[in-house]
């Protein structure tokens, strides 16, 4: 069972990995644009994920518990616009100005601004392998970004700035969360974010036709952002950490920032120099680090 765990964990990321190089490929033969790409696969997100807490039969009582708590929709609101809505837009939009595998590295910073933000909520320093996860990830995209040169950028501005921006979103999508938990089902407050970040990415961007998004050259793309790169890698994500510990978790985690530099060179001809790329295996050390800490500190107890 804890190699089953493993091996769901890492196809969920190999599913996420997929859908961020999905959708390079989308803008490289589409005339939509990125908040056009994040108003269709929410909506489509939201009524997978519907669909799965009506499978897992969590609906009825999840309607029941946010009735009784009518305060948590201000939370769901937030969570679906800042948090999901926001995170979307911005990865998509740093995947448009640059390249998909530097887009997905940028964004898993994550972990060490979610490091930052836990520390300063409960007033205390950084513990050891925390600490490492910060200045890896803080040296590692300032290696990818420049090349080494501090002088100019190897990675379009825009492209950093947006995955930085959509760093922070993803972190709020981690923190955020957090208090739902055992109030009401996760399928049923990630299929209630996406839709009310859909929907207020539609009042931003409504868009009148949807016909581009089923052409024959983009359709193997928009079913792996919205089947594969959604539903189907939350699923297998959520199932492996129900068997795996925390710790494993977040080595496994480095598999999706991985795959997508890898399949970036083959797909694309993604190049990145020898800087970049220690640059690149300092990020996944990062995302690594405390969970190797505390592999470390459990085992010498």
């Amino acid at each position: 069972m804890h190699l089953i765990a493993i091996l769901l964990v890492m196809t969920a990321g190999i599913m996420w990995a997929g859908c961020g190089l999905a959708a390079q490929d989308f803008f490289q033969k589409s005339t939509h644009d990125s908040m056009d790409l994040t108003v269709f696969r929410m909506f489509c997100a939201s009524g997978i994920m519907l669909l799965v807490t009506i499978a897992k039969g969590q609906l009825k009582d999840s309607w029941r518990k946010l009735g009784q708590q009518p305060s948590l929709w201000w939370g769901l609101i937030f969570y679906g616009v800042v948090g999901l809505m926001l995170m979307h837009y911005t990865y998509f939009a740093s995947i448009a100005a640059g390249n998909a595998a530097a887009a997905t590295v940028i964004q898993y910073t994550c972990p060490a601004m979610v490091i930052l933000w836990v520390s300063f909520q409960k007033r205390r320093l950084p513990l050891a392998g925390e600490l490492a996860a910060v200045v890896l990830a803080i040296i590692g995209v300032l290696l990818l970004v420049t090349g080494g040169d501090v002088s100019r950028l190897s990675v379009p501005a825009d492209c950093v700035y947006l995955g930085l921006a959509s760093a922070v979103f993803f972190a709020i999508c981690c923190v955020f969360p957090k208090r739902f938990i055992g109030v009401l089902d996760n399928s049923f407050v990630l299929a209630l974010g996406m839709f009310t970040g859909a929907v207020a990415s539609y009042i931003i961007n409504p868009m009148g036709d949807f016909s581009g998004f089923f052409a024959p050259e983009v359709r193997l793309d928009i079913f792996w952002i919205v089947v594969l790169g959604t539903a189907l890698s939350f699923t297998c994500y959520n199932a492996g950490l129900r068997f795996l510990p925390a710790s494993q978790a977040s080595v496994t985690a480095t598999i999706e920032p991985a795959v997508s530099v890898i399949a970036s060179y083959f797909i694309f001809h993604t190049h990145f120099n020898f800087v970049q790329g220690f640059g690149i295996l300092l990020v996944l050390l990062a995302i690594a680090a405390p969970g190797i800490f505390e592999s470390e500190k459990t085992a010498g107890e």
